[in-house]
């Protein structure tokens, strides 16, 4: 402390011009609060250790940010340094508190070490400065921004570290310093210093020292405004991240929301959306995995989470500089609080604002924005928040849609088929496929919860001719497992799913309560599906009703059939494959080795992964809805993911999704790509069980596309 004085003019300023700075900071955080009050609550109470465990994995190890690992490197570079670094700001700011602090135990052995990791690390920010600095630059990677406020954030953090490493260097030069020799980069730069004259050297260091304050200082009023918020709120981003399913969309009472329908404004968002906004990096790798951006579509993730924040910021326009720190307003405290935000300002519509119409129609849910943000933005739930309010209140949606939404309502599917057809794909199979109504007038109402498993066919299979013959190959490799099983037949409806995602939740709503009903009523034990779409919602979405089921999707079941040497796949195929994940199996329910698994265990396959696989699999195009809509924008999402595949050179394509199916075949005929199939992984597994062993196979043809 009494060094301090002696050495830098003015010294008992600095710390009031901190206080005066992080002020500012906490009356301006204090203005973004004042708009997060007038939103509506966001649940974030729940499950403690695991929002630490999400607060420790992705904010402090940051371990997405290294699935790119030059970029990973960089940011990591730069987010430690200037975090260890601010220790030395801190000492100069409360009179050498902390050299007191970290100088007494051990005999001074601590700050020693925090001399020296700073020194070490301060290089390698400005490595990591100049290196971000030349992607911006000169190679500007798509992804990338190139903004005012970027650059003035790496200028400001290079500032940082060279004032505050040339002001030590200065000090070493003139006053030295018993550790010195940890400040291994200051005391090198010290060396030629020291030919200059004493007083020359004073008034260096006093300027150097002076600069790193008032930069600190400049760079604390600035943060709130900018986009490198993302500092301080990252960390409350990832503890109060979605903790629920992936693929569970927030349930919606249609009874109580009279007031508004989905999300119209900003104030229709949770706090937690705009806590979002405000934690966007602009990163760009949302938009990297975006497939409807990559085919040339409007939609664009990262500028969506950045229009929100911009419309957060102007909401706050007229709030003074001196407002009351507000509480978040909790759901039995719905007002908003006193001098909240205009109302004008909060009522601006989102669509044509932060995101334009067309954009809210091309997302297909796939959920890849959401998998690759770093630092956890929920992008997809926003995006149908959006859609239920223009389905809901605005009627404003692609005409193609009317049409499905009234299939569903009035028939229970969307290709508008009567439930009397749904078991027409079983006919002529060698074995008899029994319903569940079946079961139970035959031994009972607590037959069926005793069978292996409830098989949900799902639409798809049930009036698609493609996709029939995947279920009759699921129920063929059931057969020759010795697997007790049933299915609801008539009694079977749509999921919801693709109500809920292209909107209509109160259709949804009606499909779910039926099936939730039907299904209590039976209570199955498990049950099975081969479509991910009715996997992820009767998993993840039917328990906001009550129906509470253990759900399989099938080739996790054919995988256990394969382990448990119930199946025994013998005959051999000649060729290679490759495996196209469904978004809905993979990313929203991390299943993907099963269905390799079951493949891998068929003597001859040769697998062949794409380029997009697994979680950060490239979407088929079908999903959110757009299976029933029109591309009229851009290029095919399949044409893409059919280059995809067949840049693997493999000789055939297989997928868990019927859906997936449709897709991929339409994009290998619009390719001309013949001689290449795709097929379900129960039917490759179908194909290659022994007829004579296990009775499978029975009148079933080996299925090409």
């Amino acid at each position: 402390m009494t060094a301090l004085l002696e050495q830098v003019p003015l010294y008992p300023l600095a710390p009031l011009v901190f206080a005066v700075a992080a002020l500012i900071f906490a009356l301006e955080m204090a203005r973004h609060l004042r708009v997060f009050a007038a939103a509506r609550p966001s649940t974030v109470a729940d499950q403690p250790e695991a929002r630490i465990a999400s607060l420790i994995r992705f904010s402090i190890i940051q371990v997405r940010m290294f699935r790119d690992p030059g970029p990973g490197l960089l940011h990591a570079a730069i987010f430690w340094g200037f975090i260890v670094l601010t220790v030395g700001t801190a000492n100069r700011v409360t009179f050498g508190l902390v050299q007191s602090i970290l100088g007494w135990p051990l005999d001074g052995w601590p700050w020693r070490l925090t001399l020296l990791g700073s020194n070490l690390l301060a290089l390698g920010v400005l490595f990591g400065v100049g290196w971000a600095l030349t992607r911006r630059l000169l190679t500007r990677p798509a992804r990338l921004t190139l903004s005012r406020d970027a650059l003035t954030i790496l200028l400001l953090i290079g500032g940082v570290v060279t004032t505050e490493l040339v002001a030590e260097a200065f000090r070493l030069a003139r006053y030295g310093d018993p550790d010195s020799a940890w400040e291994v980069v200051s005391e090198l730069l010290a060396r030629p210093l020291g030919t200059l004259a004493p007083e020359f050297v004073e008034v260096l260091f006093a300027l150097a020292w002076w600069a790193n304050v008032l930069i600190v200082c400049f760079f604390l009023v600035y943060l709130p405004r900018s986009k490198h918020l993302h500092i301080a709120t990252a960390f409350f981003n990832t503890a109060f991240r979605k903790l629920r399913p992936r693929g569970e969309l927030p349930a919606m009472d249609l009874e109580a929301e009279t007031a508004r329908f989905g999300v119209k404004t900003i104030e229709d968002l949770g706090w937690k959306d705009l806590l979002d906004g405000f934690t966007c990096t602009e990163c760009g790798r949302c938009q990297n995995a975006c497939p409807a951006w990559a085919t040339g579509k409007p939609l664009n993730p990262k500028t969506l989470i950045m229009g929100l924040r911009e419309m957060a910021v102007e909401a706050e326009k007229g709030i003074g500089l001196l407002p009351a720190i507000p509480f978040i307003r909790s759901s039995d405290a719905p007002g908003k609080p006193a001098g909240a935000p205009s109302a004008g300002a909060l009522g601006r519509p989102i669509v044509d604002t932060a995101i334009p119409y067309d954009a809210v129609w091309d997302c297909v849910t796939c959920g890849a924005c959401v998998e690759a943000c770093p630092v956890l933005i929920e992008h997809v739930d926003k995006i149908v928040g959006l859609r239920r309010n223009l389905v809901l209140e605005d009627s404003r949606f692609p005409a193609e849609l009317a049409g499905a939404f009234t299939n569903l309502e009035r028939q229970g599917n969307v290709w508008g088929q009567p439930q009397s057809s749904r078991l027409d794909w079983a006919r002529s199979l060698p074995f008899v496929v029994r319903t569940a109504a079946e079961v139970v007038a035959e031994g009972g109402p607590d037959a069926v919860a005793k069978l292996d498993c409830l098989y949900w066919v799902g639409c798809a299979a049930s009036f698609d001719d493609r996709n029939r013959k995947v279920a009759r190959a699921f129920v063929t490799c059931l057969d020759a497992a010795g697997v007790d099983f049933a299915v609801l037949g008539q009694e079977e409806s749509c999921s919801g799913d693709p109500a809920r995602r292209m909107g209509n939740e109160y259709v949804y709503q009606i499909l779910a309560m039926a099936n939730v009903e039907t299904l209590d009523r039976y209570r199955p034990k498990t049950i099975v599906t081969a479509c991910p779409h009715c996997f992820n919602t009767i998993a993840n979405e039917y328990p906001q009703f009550g129906g509470r089921y253990e759900v399989v999707h099938h080739s996790a079941y054919l995988a256990r059939l394969v382990t448990d040497g119930r199946l025994r796949p013998e005959l051999g195929r000649s060729g290679s494959l490759t495996f196209h994940d469904s978004c809905y199996l993979a990313r929203y329910n991390d299943v993907i080795a099963q269905p390799r698994a079951v493949l891998s265990a068929i003597p001859g396959v040769e697998l062949r992964e794409m380029e997009h696989s697994g979680r950060e699999s490239f979407c088929c195009g079908a999903g959110g809805g757009r299976m029933w809509m029109e591309e009229t924008r851009g290029t095919r999402i399949n044409a893409e993911r059919t280059r995809q595949a067949l840049e693997t050179g493999a000789e055939g394509v297989v997928t868990a999704c019927p859906f997936c199916i449709v897709m991929m075949r339409d994009g290998l005929a619009d390719a001309s790509a013949g001689a290449v199939g795709v097929q379900d992984v129960a039917e490759v597994l179908a194909a290659s069980l022994s007829a004579d062993r296990f009775g499978a196979g029975r009148g079933l043809p080996v299925v090409q596309a």
